[in-house]
């Protein structure tokens, strides 16, 4: 493949090969030819070849690529391992994926392959899902035919009953599924952890579950004790070990422990990143950090959240990179800015689609 012919998308995309493995991989970009899309290393090495209209999926352990109605599967190192098939078509997680398979009597049903291609669980069910946290979703038919719903672990043993009409794909080792009571969820042993009185249940998030009861929010852990009562008439998910809430129409935010660590004051309040939050107090925006002290005014145009210690900012019609400090580390060029993930960054020069890194200089661009 000739690389002077590769080219990013018009809409640039990184993605980290193992999220699992934290972060020291290197990262992925789309490529482009014409309008097919492919997959390149960040020293130009194809790993995905650009022969699809559908844009790769990164899964774990293979990267999931499609064509029409065939599947084919690469190692991360551009090694096709799966060659294109219509009997897998799913991503990988957890090193499994699910597979429309033929059981013993030739019927197609759906079962769970390894990265080899090896079936490791038989096909029983009607649907599958990927798994999460040791826990997926799957489907059977009753015997009136109806598809009904619940969850198996790694062994493909149900531990969840395949009884309920509506669930939802497994998140960190919980499913949940939908009840006349509410939304309920269940662990990996099928245990439900359901907290008494509460109506609905959100996902995992940090090892935290937003509940809600009443009409009011709090959180439980993956256990399903109630670490923050129900109290705020709303919540976000935790970040960085920070969640936002809302109490008598001003923000705040609580710590793993339900304990109020910055007072419900702010007029409107962003998630915690790299260890600041976006803050409106009045007409003054700010940074602060996670005792709530101003880390730096937020004086510009606009302003994205930080990320490997910069953040975008607009001054006039450009935009750059200020430090926490709020000095311009990339004075402003640019006519539109991302933030910074895992050392890059996409930016748009001109009609230009460009990566940079913290210094400011181009790891990739789009050519005309």
């Amino acid at each position: 493949m000739d690389r002077a012919h590769l080219w990013l998308g018009s809409v640039l995309t990184m993605v980290s090969l193992l999220a699992l493995a934290g972060g020291n991989e290197p990262a992925l970009f789309q490529i482009r030819q014409g309008d097919q899309i492919g997959l390149s290393d960040r020293s130009g090495k194809v790993i995905v070849p650009p022969e699809f209209r559908e844009a790769p999926t990164i899964g774990d352990p293979l990267i999931r690529v499609r064509k029409g109605t065939r599947t084919a599967y690469y190692a991360h190192d551009g090694t096709l391992v799966i060659p294109p098939q219509e009997e897998l078509t799913e991503p990988y997680t957890e090193g499994l994926a699910p597979a429309l398979l033929k059981d013993e009597g030739s019927k197609r049903l759906w079962g769970y392959v390894d990265a080899r291609g090896t079936v490791v669980i038989p096909p029983r069910f009607q649907a599958a899902d990927v798994f999460s946290g040791g826990l997926a979703r799957v489907g059977v038919a009753n015997e009136w035919g109806e598809l009904r719903y619940g969850y198996i672990g790694r062994s493909g043993k149900l531990v969840v009953a395949a009884r309920y009409a509506k669930a939802l794909s497994a998140r960190d080792g919980i499913g949940r599924v939908e009840t006349e009571g509410g939304l309920r969820a269940f662990d990996t042993l099928g245990r439900d952890i359901t907290p008494e009185g509460v109506d609905f249940v959100g996902q995992s998030v940090e090892g935290m579950i937003r509940i809600w009861s009443a009409r009011k929010q709090g959180f439980m852990d993956a256990t399903g004790k109630v670490v923050v009562p129900p109290n705020f008439a709303n919540a976000s998910d935790f970040h960085e070990g920070m969640a936002r809430v809302w109490s008598d129409g001003k923000f705040g935010f609580i710590d793993r422990s339900g304990r109020q660590v910055i007072a419900t004051r702010f007029d409107s309040a962003e998630d915690f990143s790299d260890g600041l939050a976006l803050v409106r107090e009045g007409e003054k925006r700010k940074f602060i950090d996670k005792t709530g002290k101003t880390v730096l005014e937020a004086t510009w145009e606009r302003v994205s959240a930080f990320g490997d210690g910069l953040a975008a900012a607009k001054d006039g019609k450009l935009w750059g990179y200020v430090d926490k400090s709020g000095k311009w580390l990339i004075t402003p060029r640019y006519s539109y800015a991302r933030p910074f993930w895992n050392g890059l960054a996409a930016v748009t020069d001109g009609g230009r689609s460009l990566w940079i890194e913290r210094r400011g200089t181009i790891v990739w661009q789009a050519q005309p």
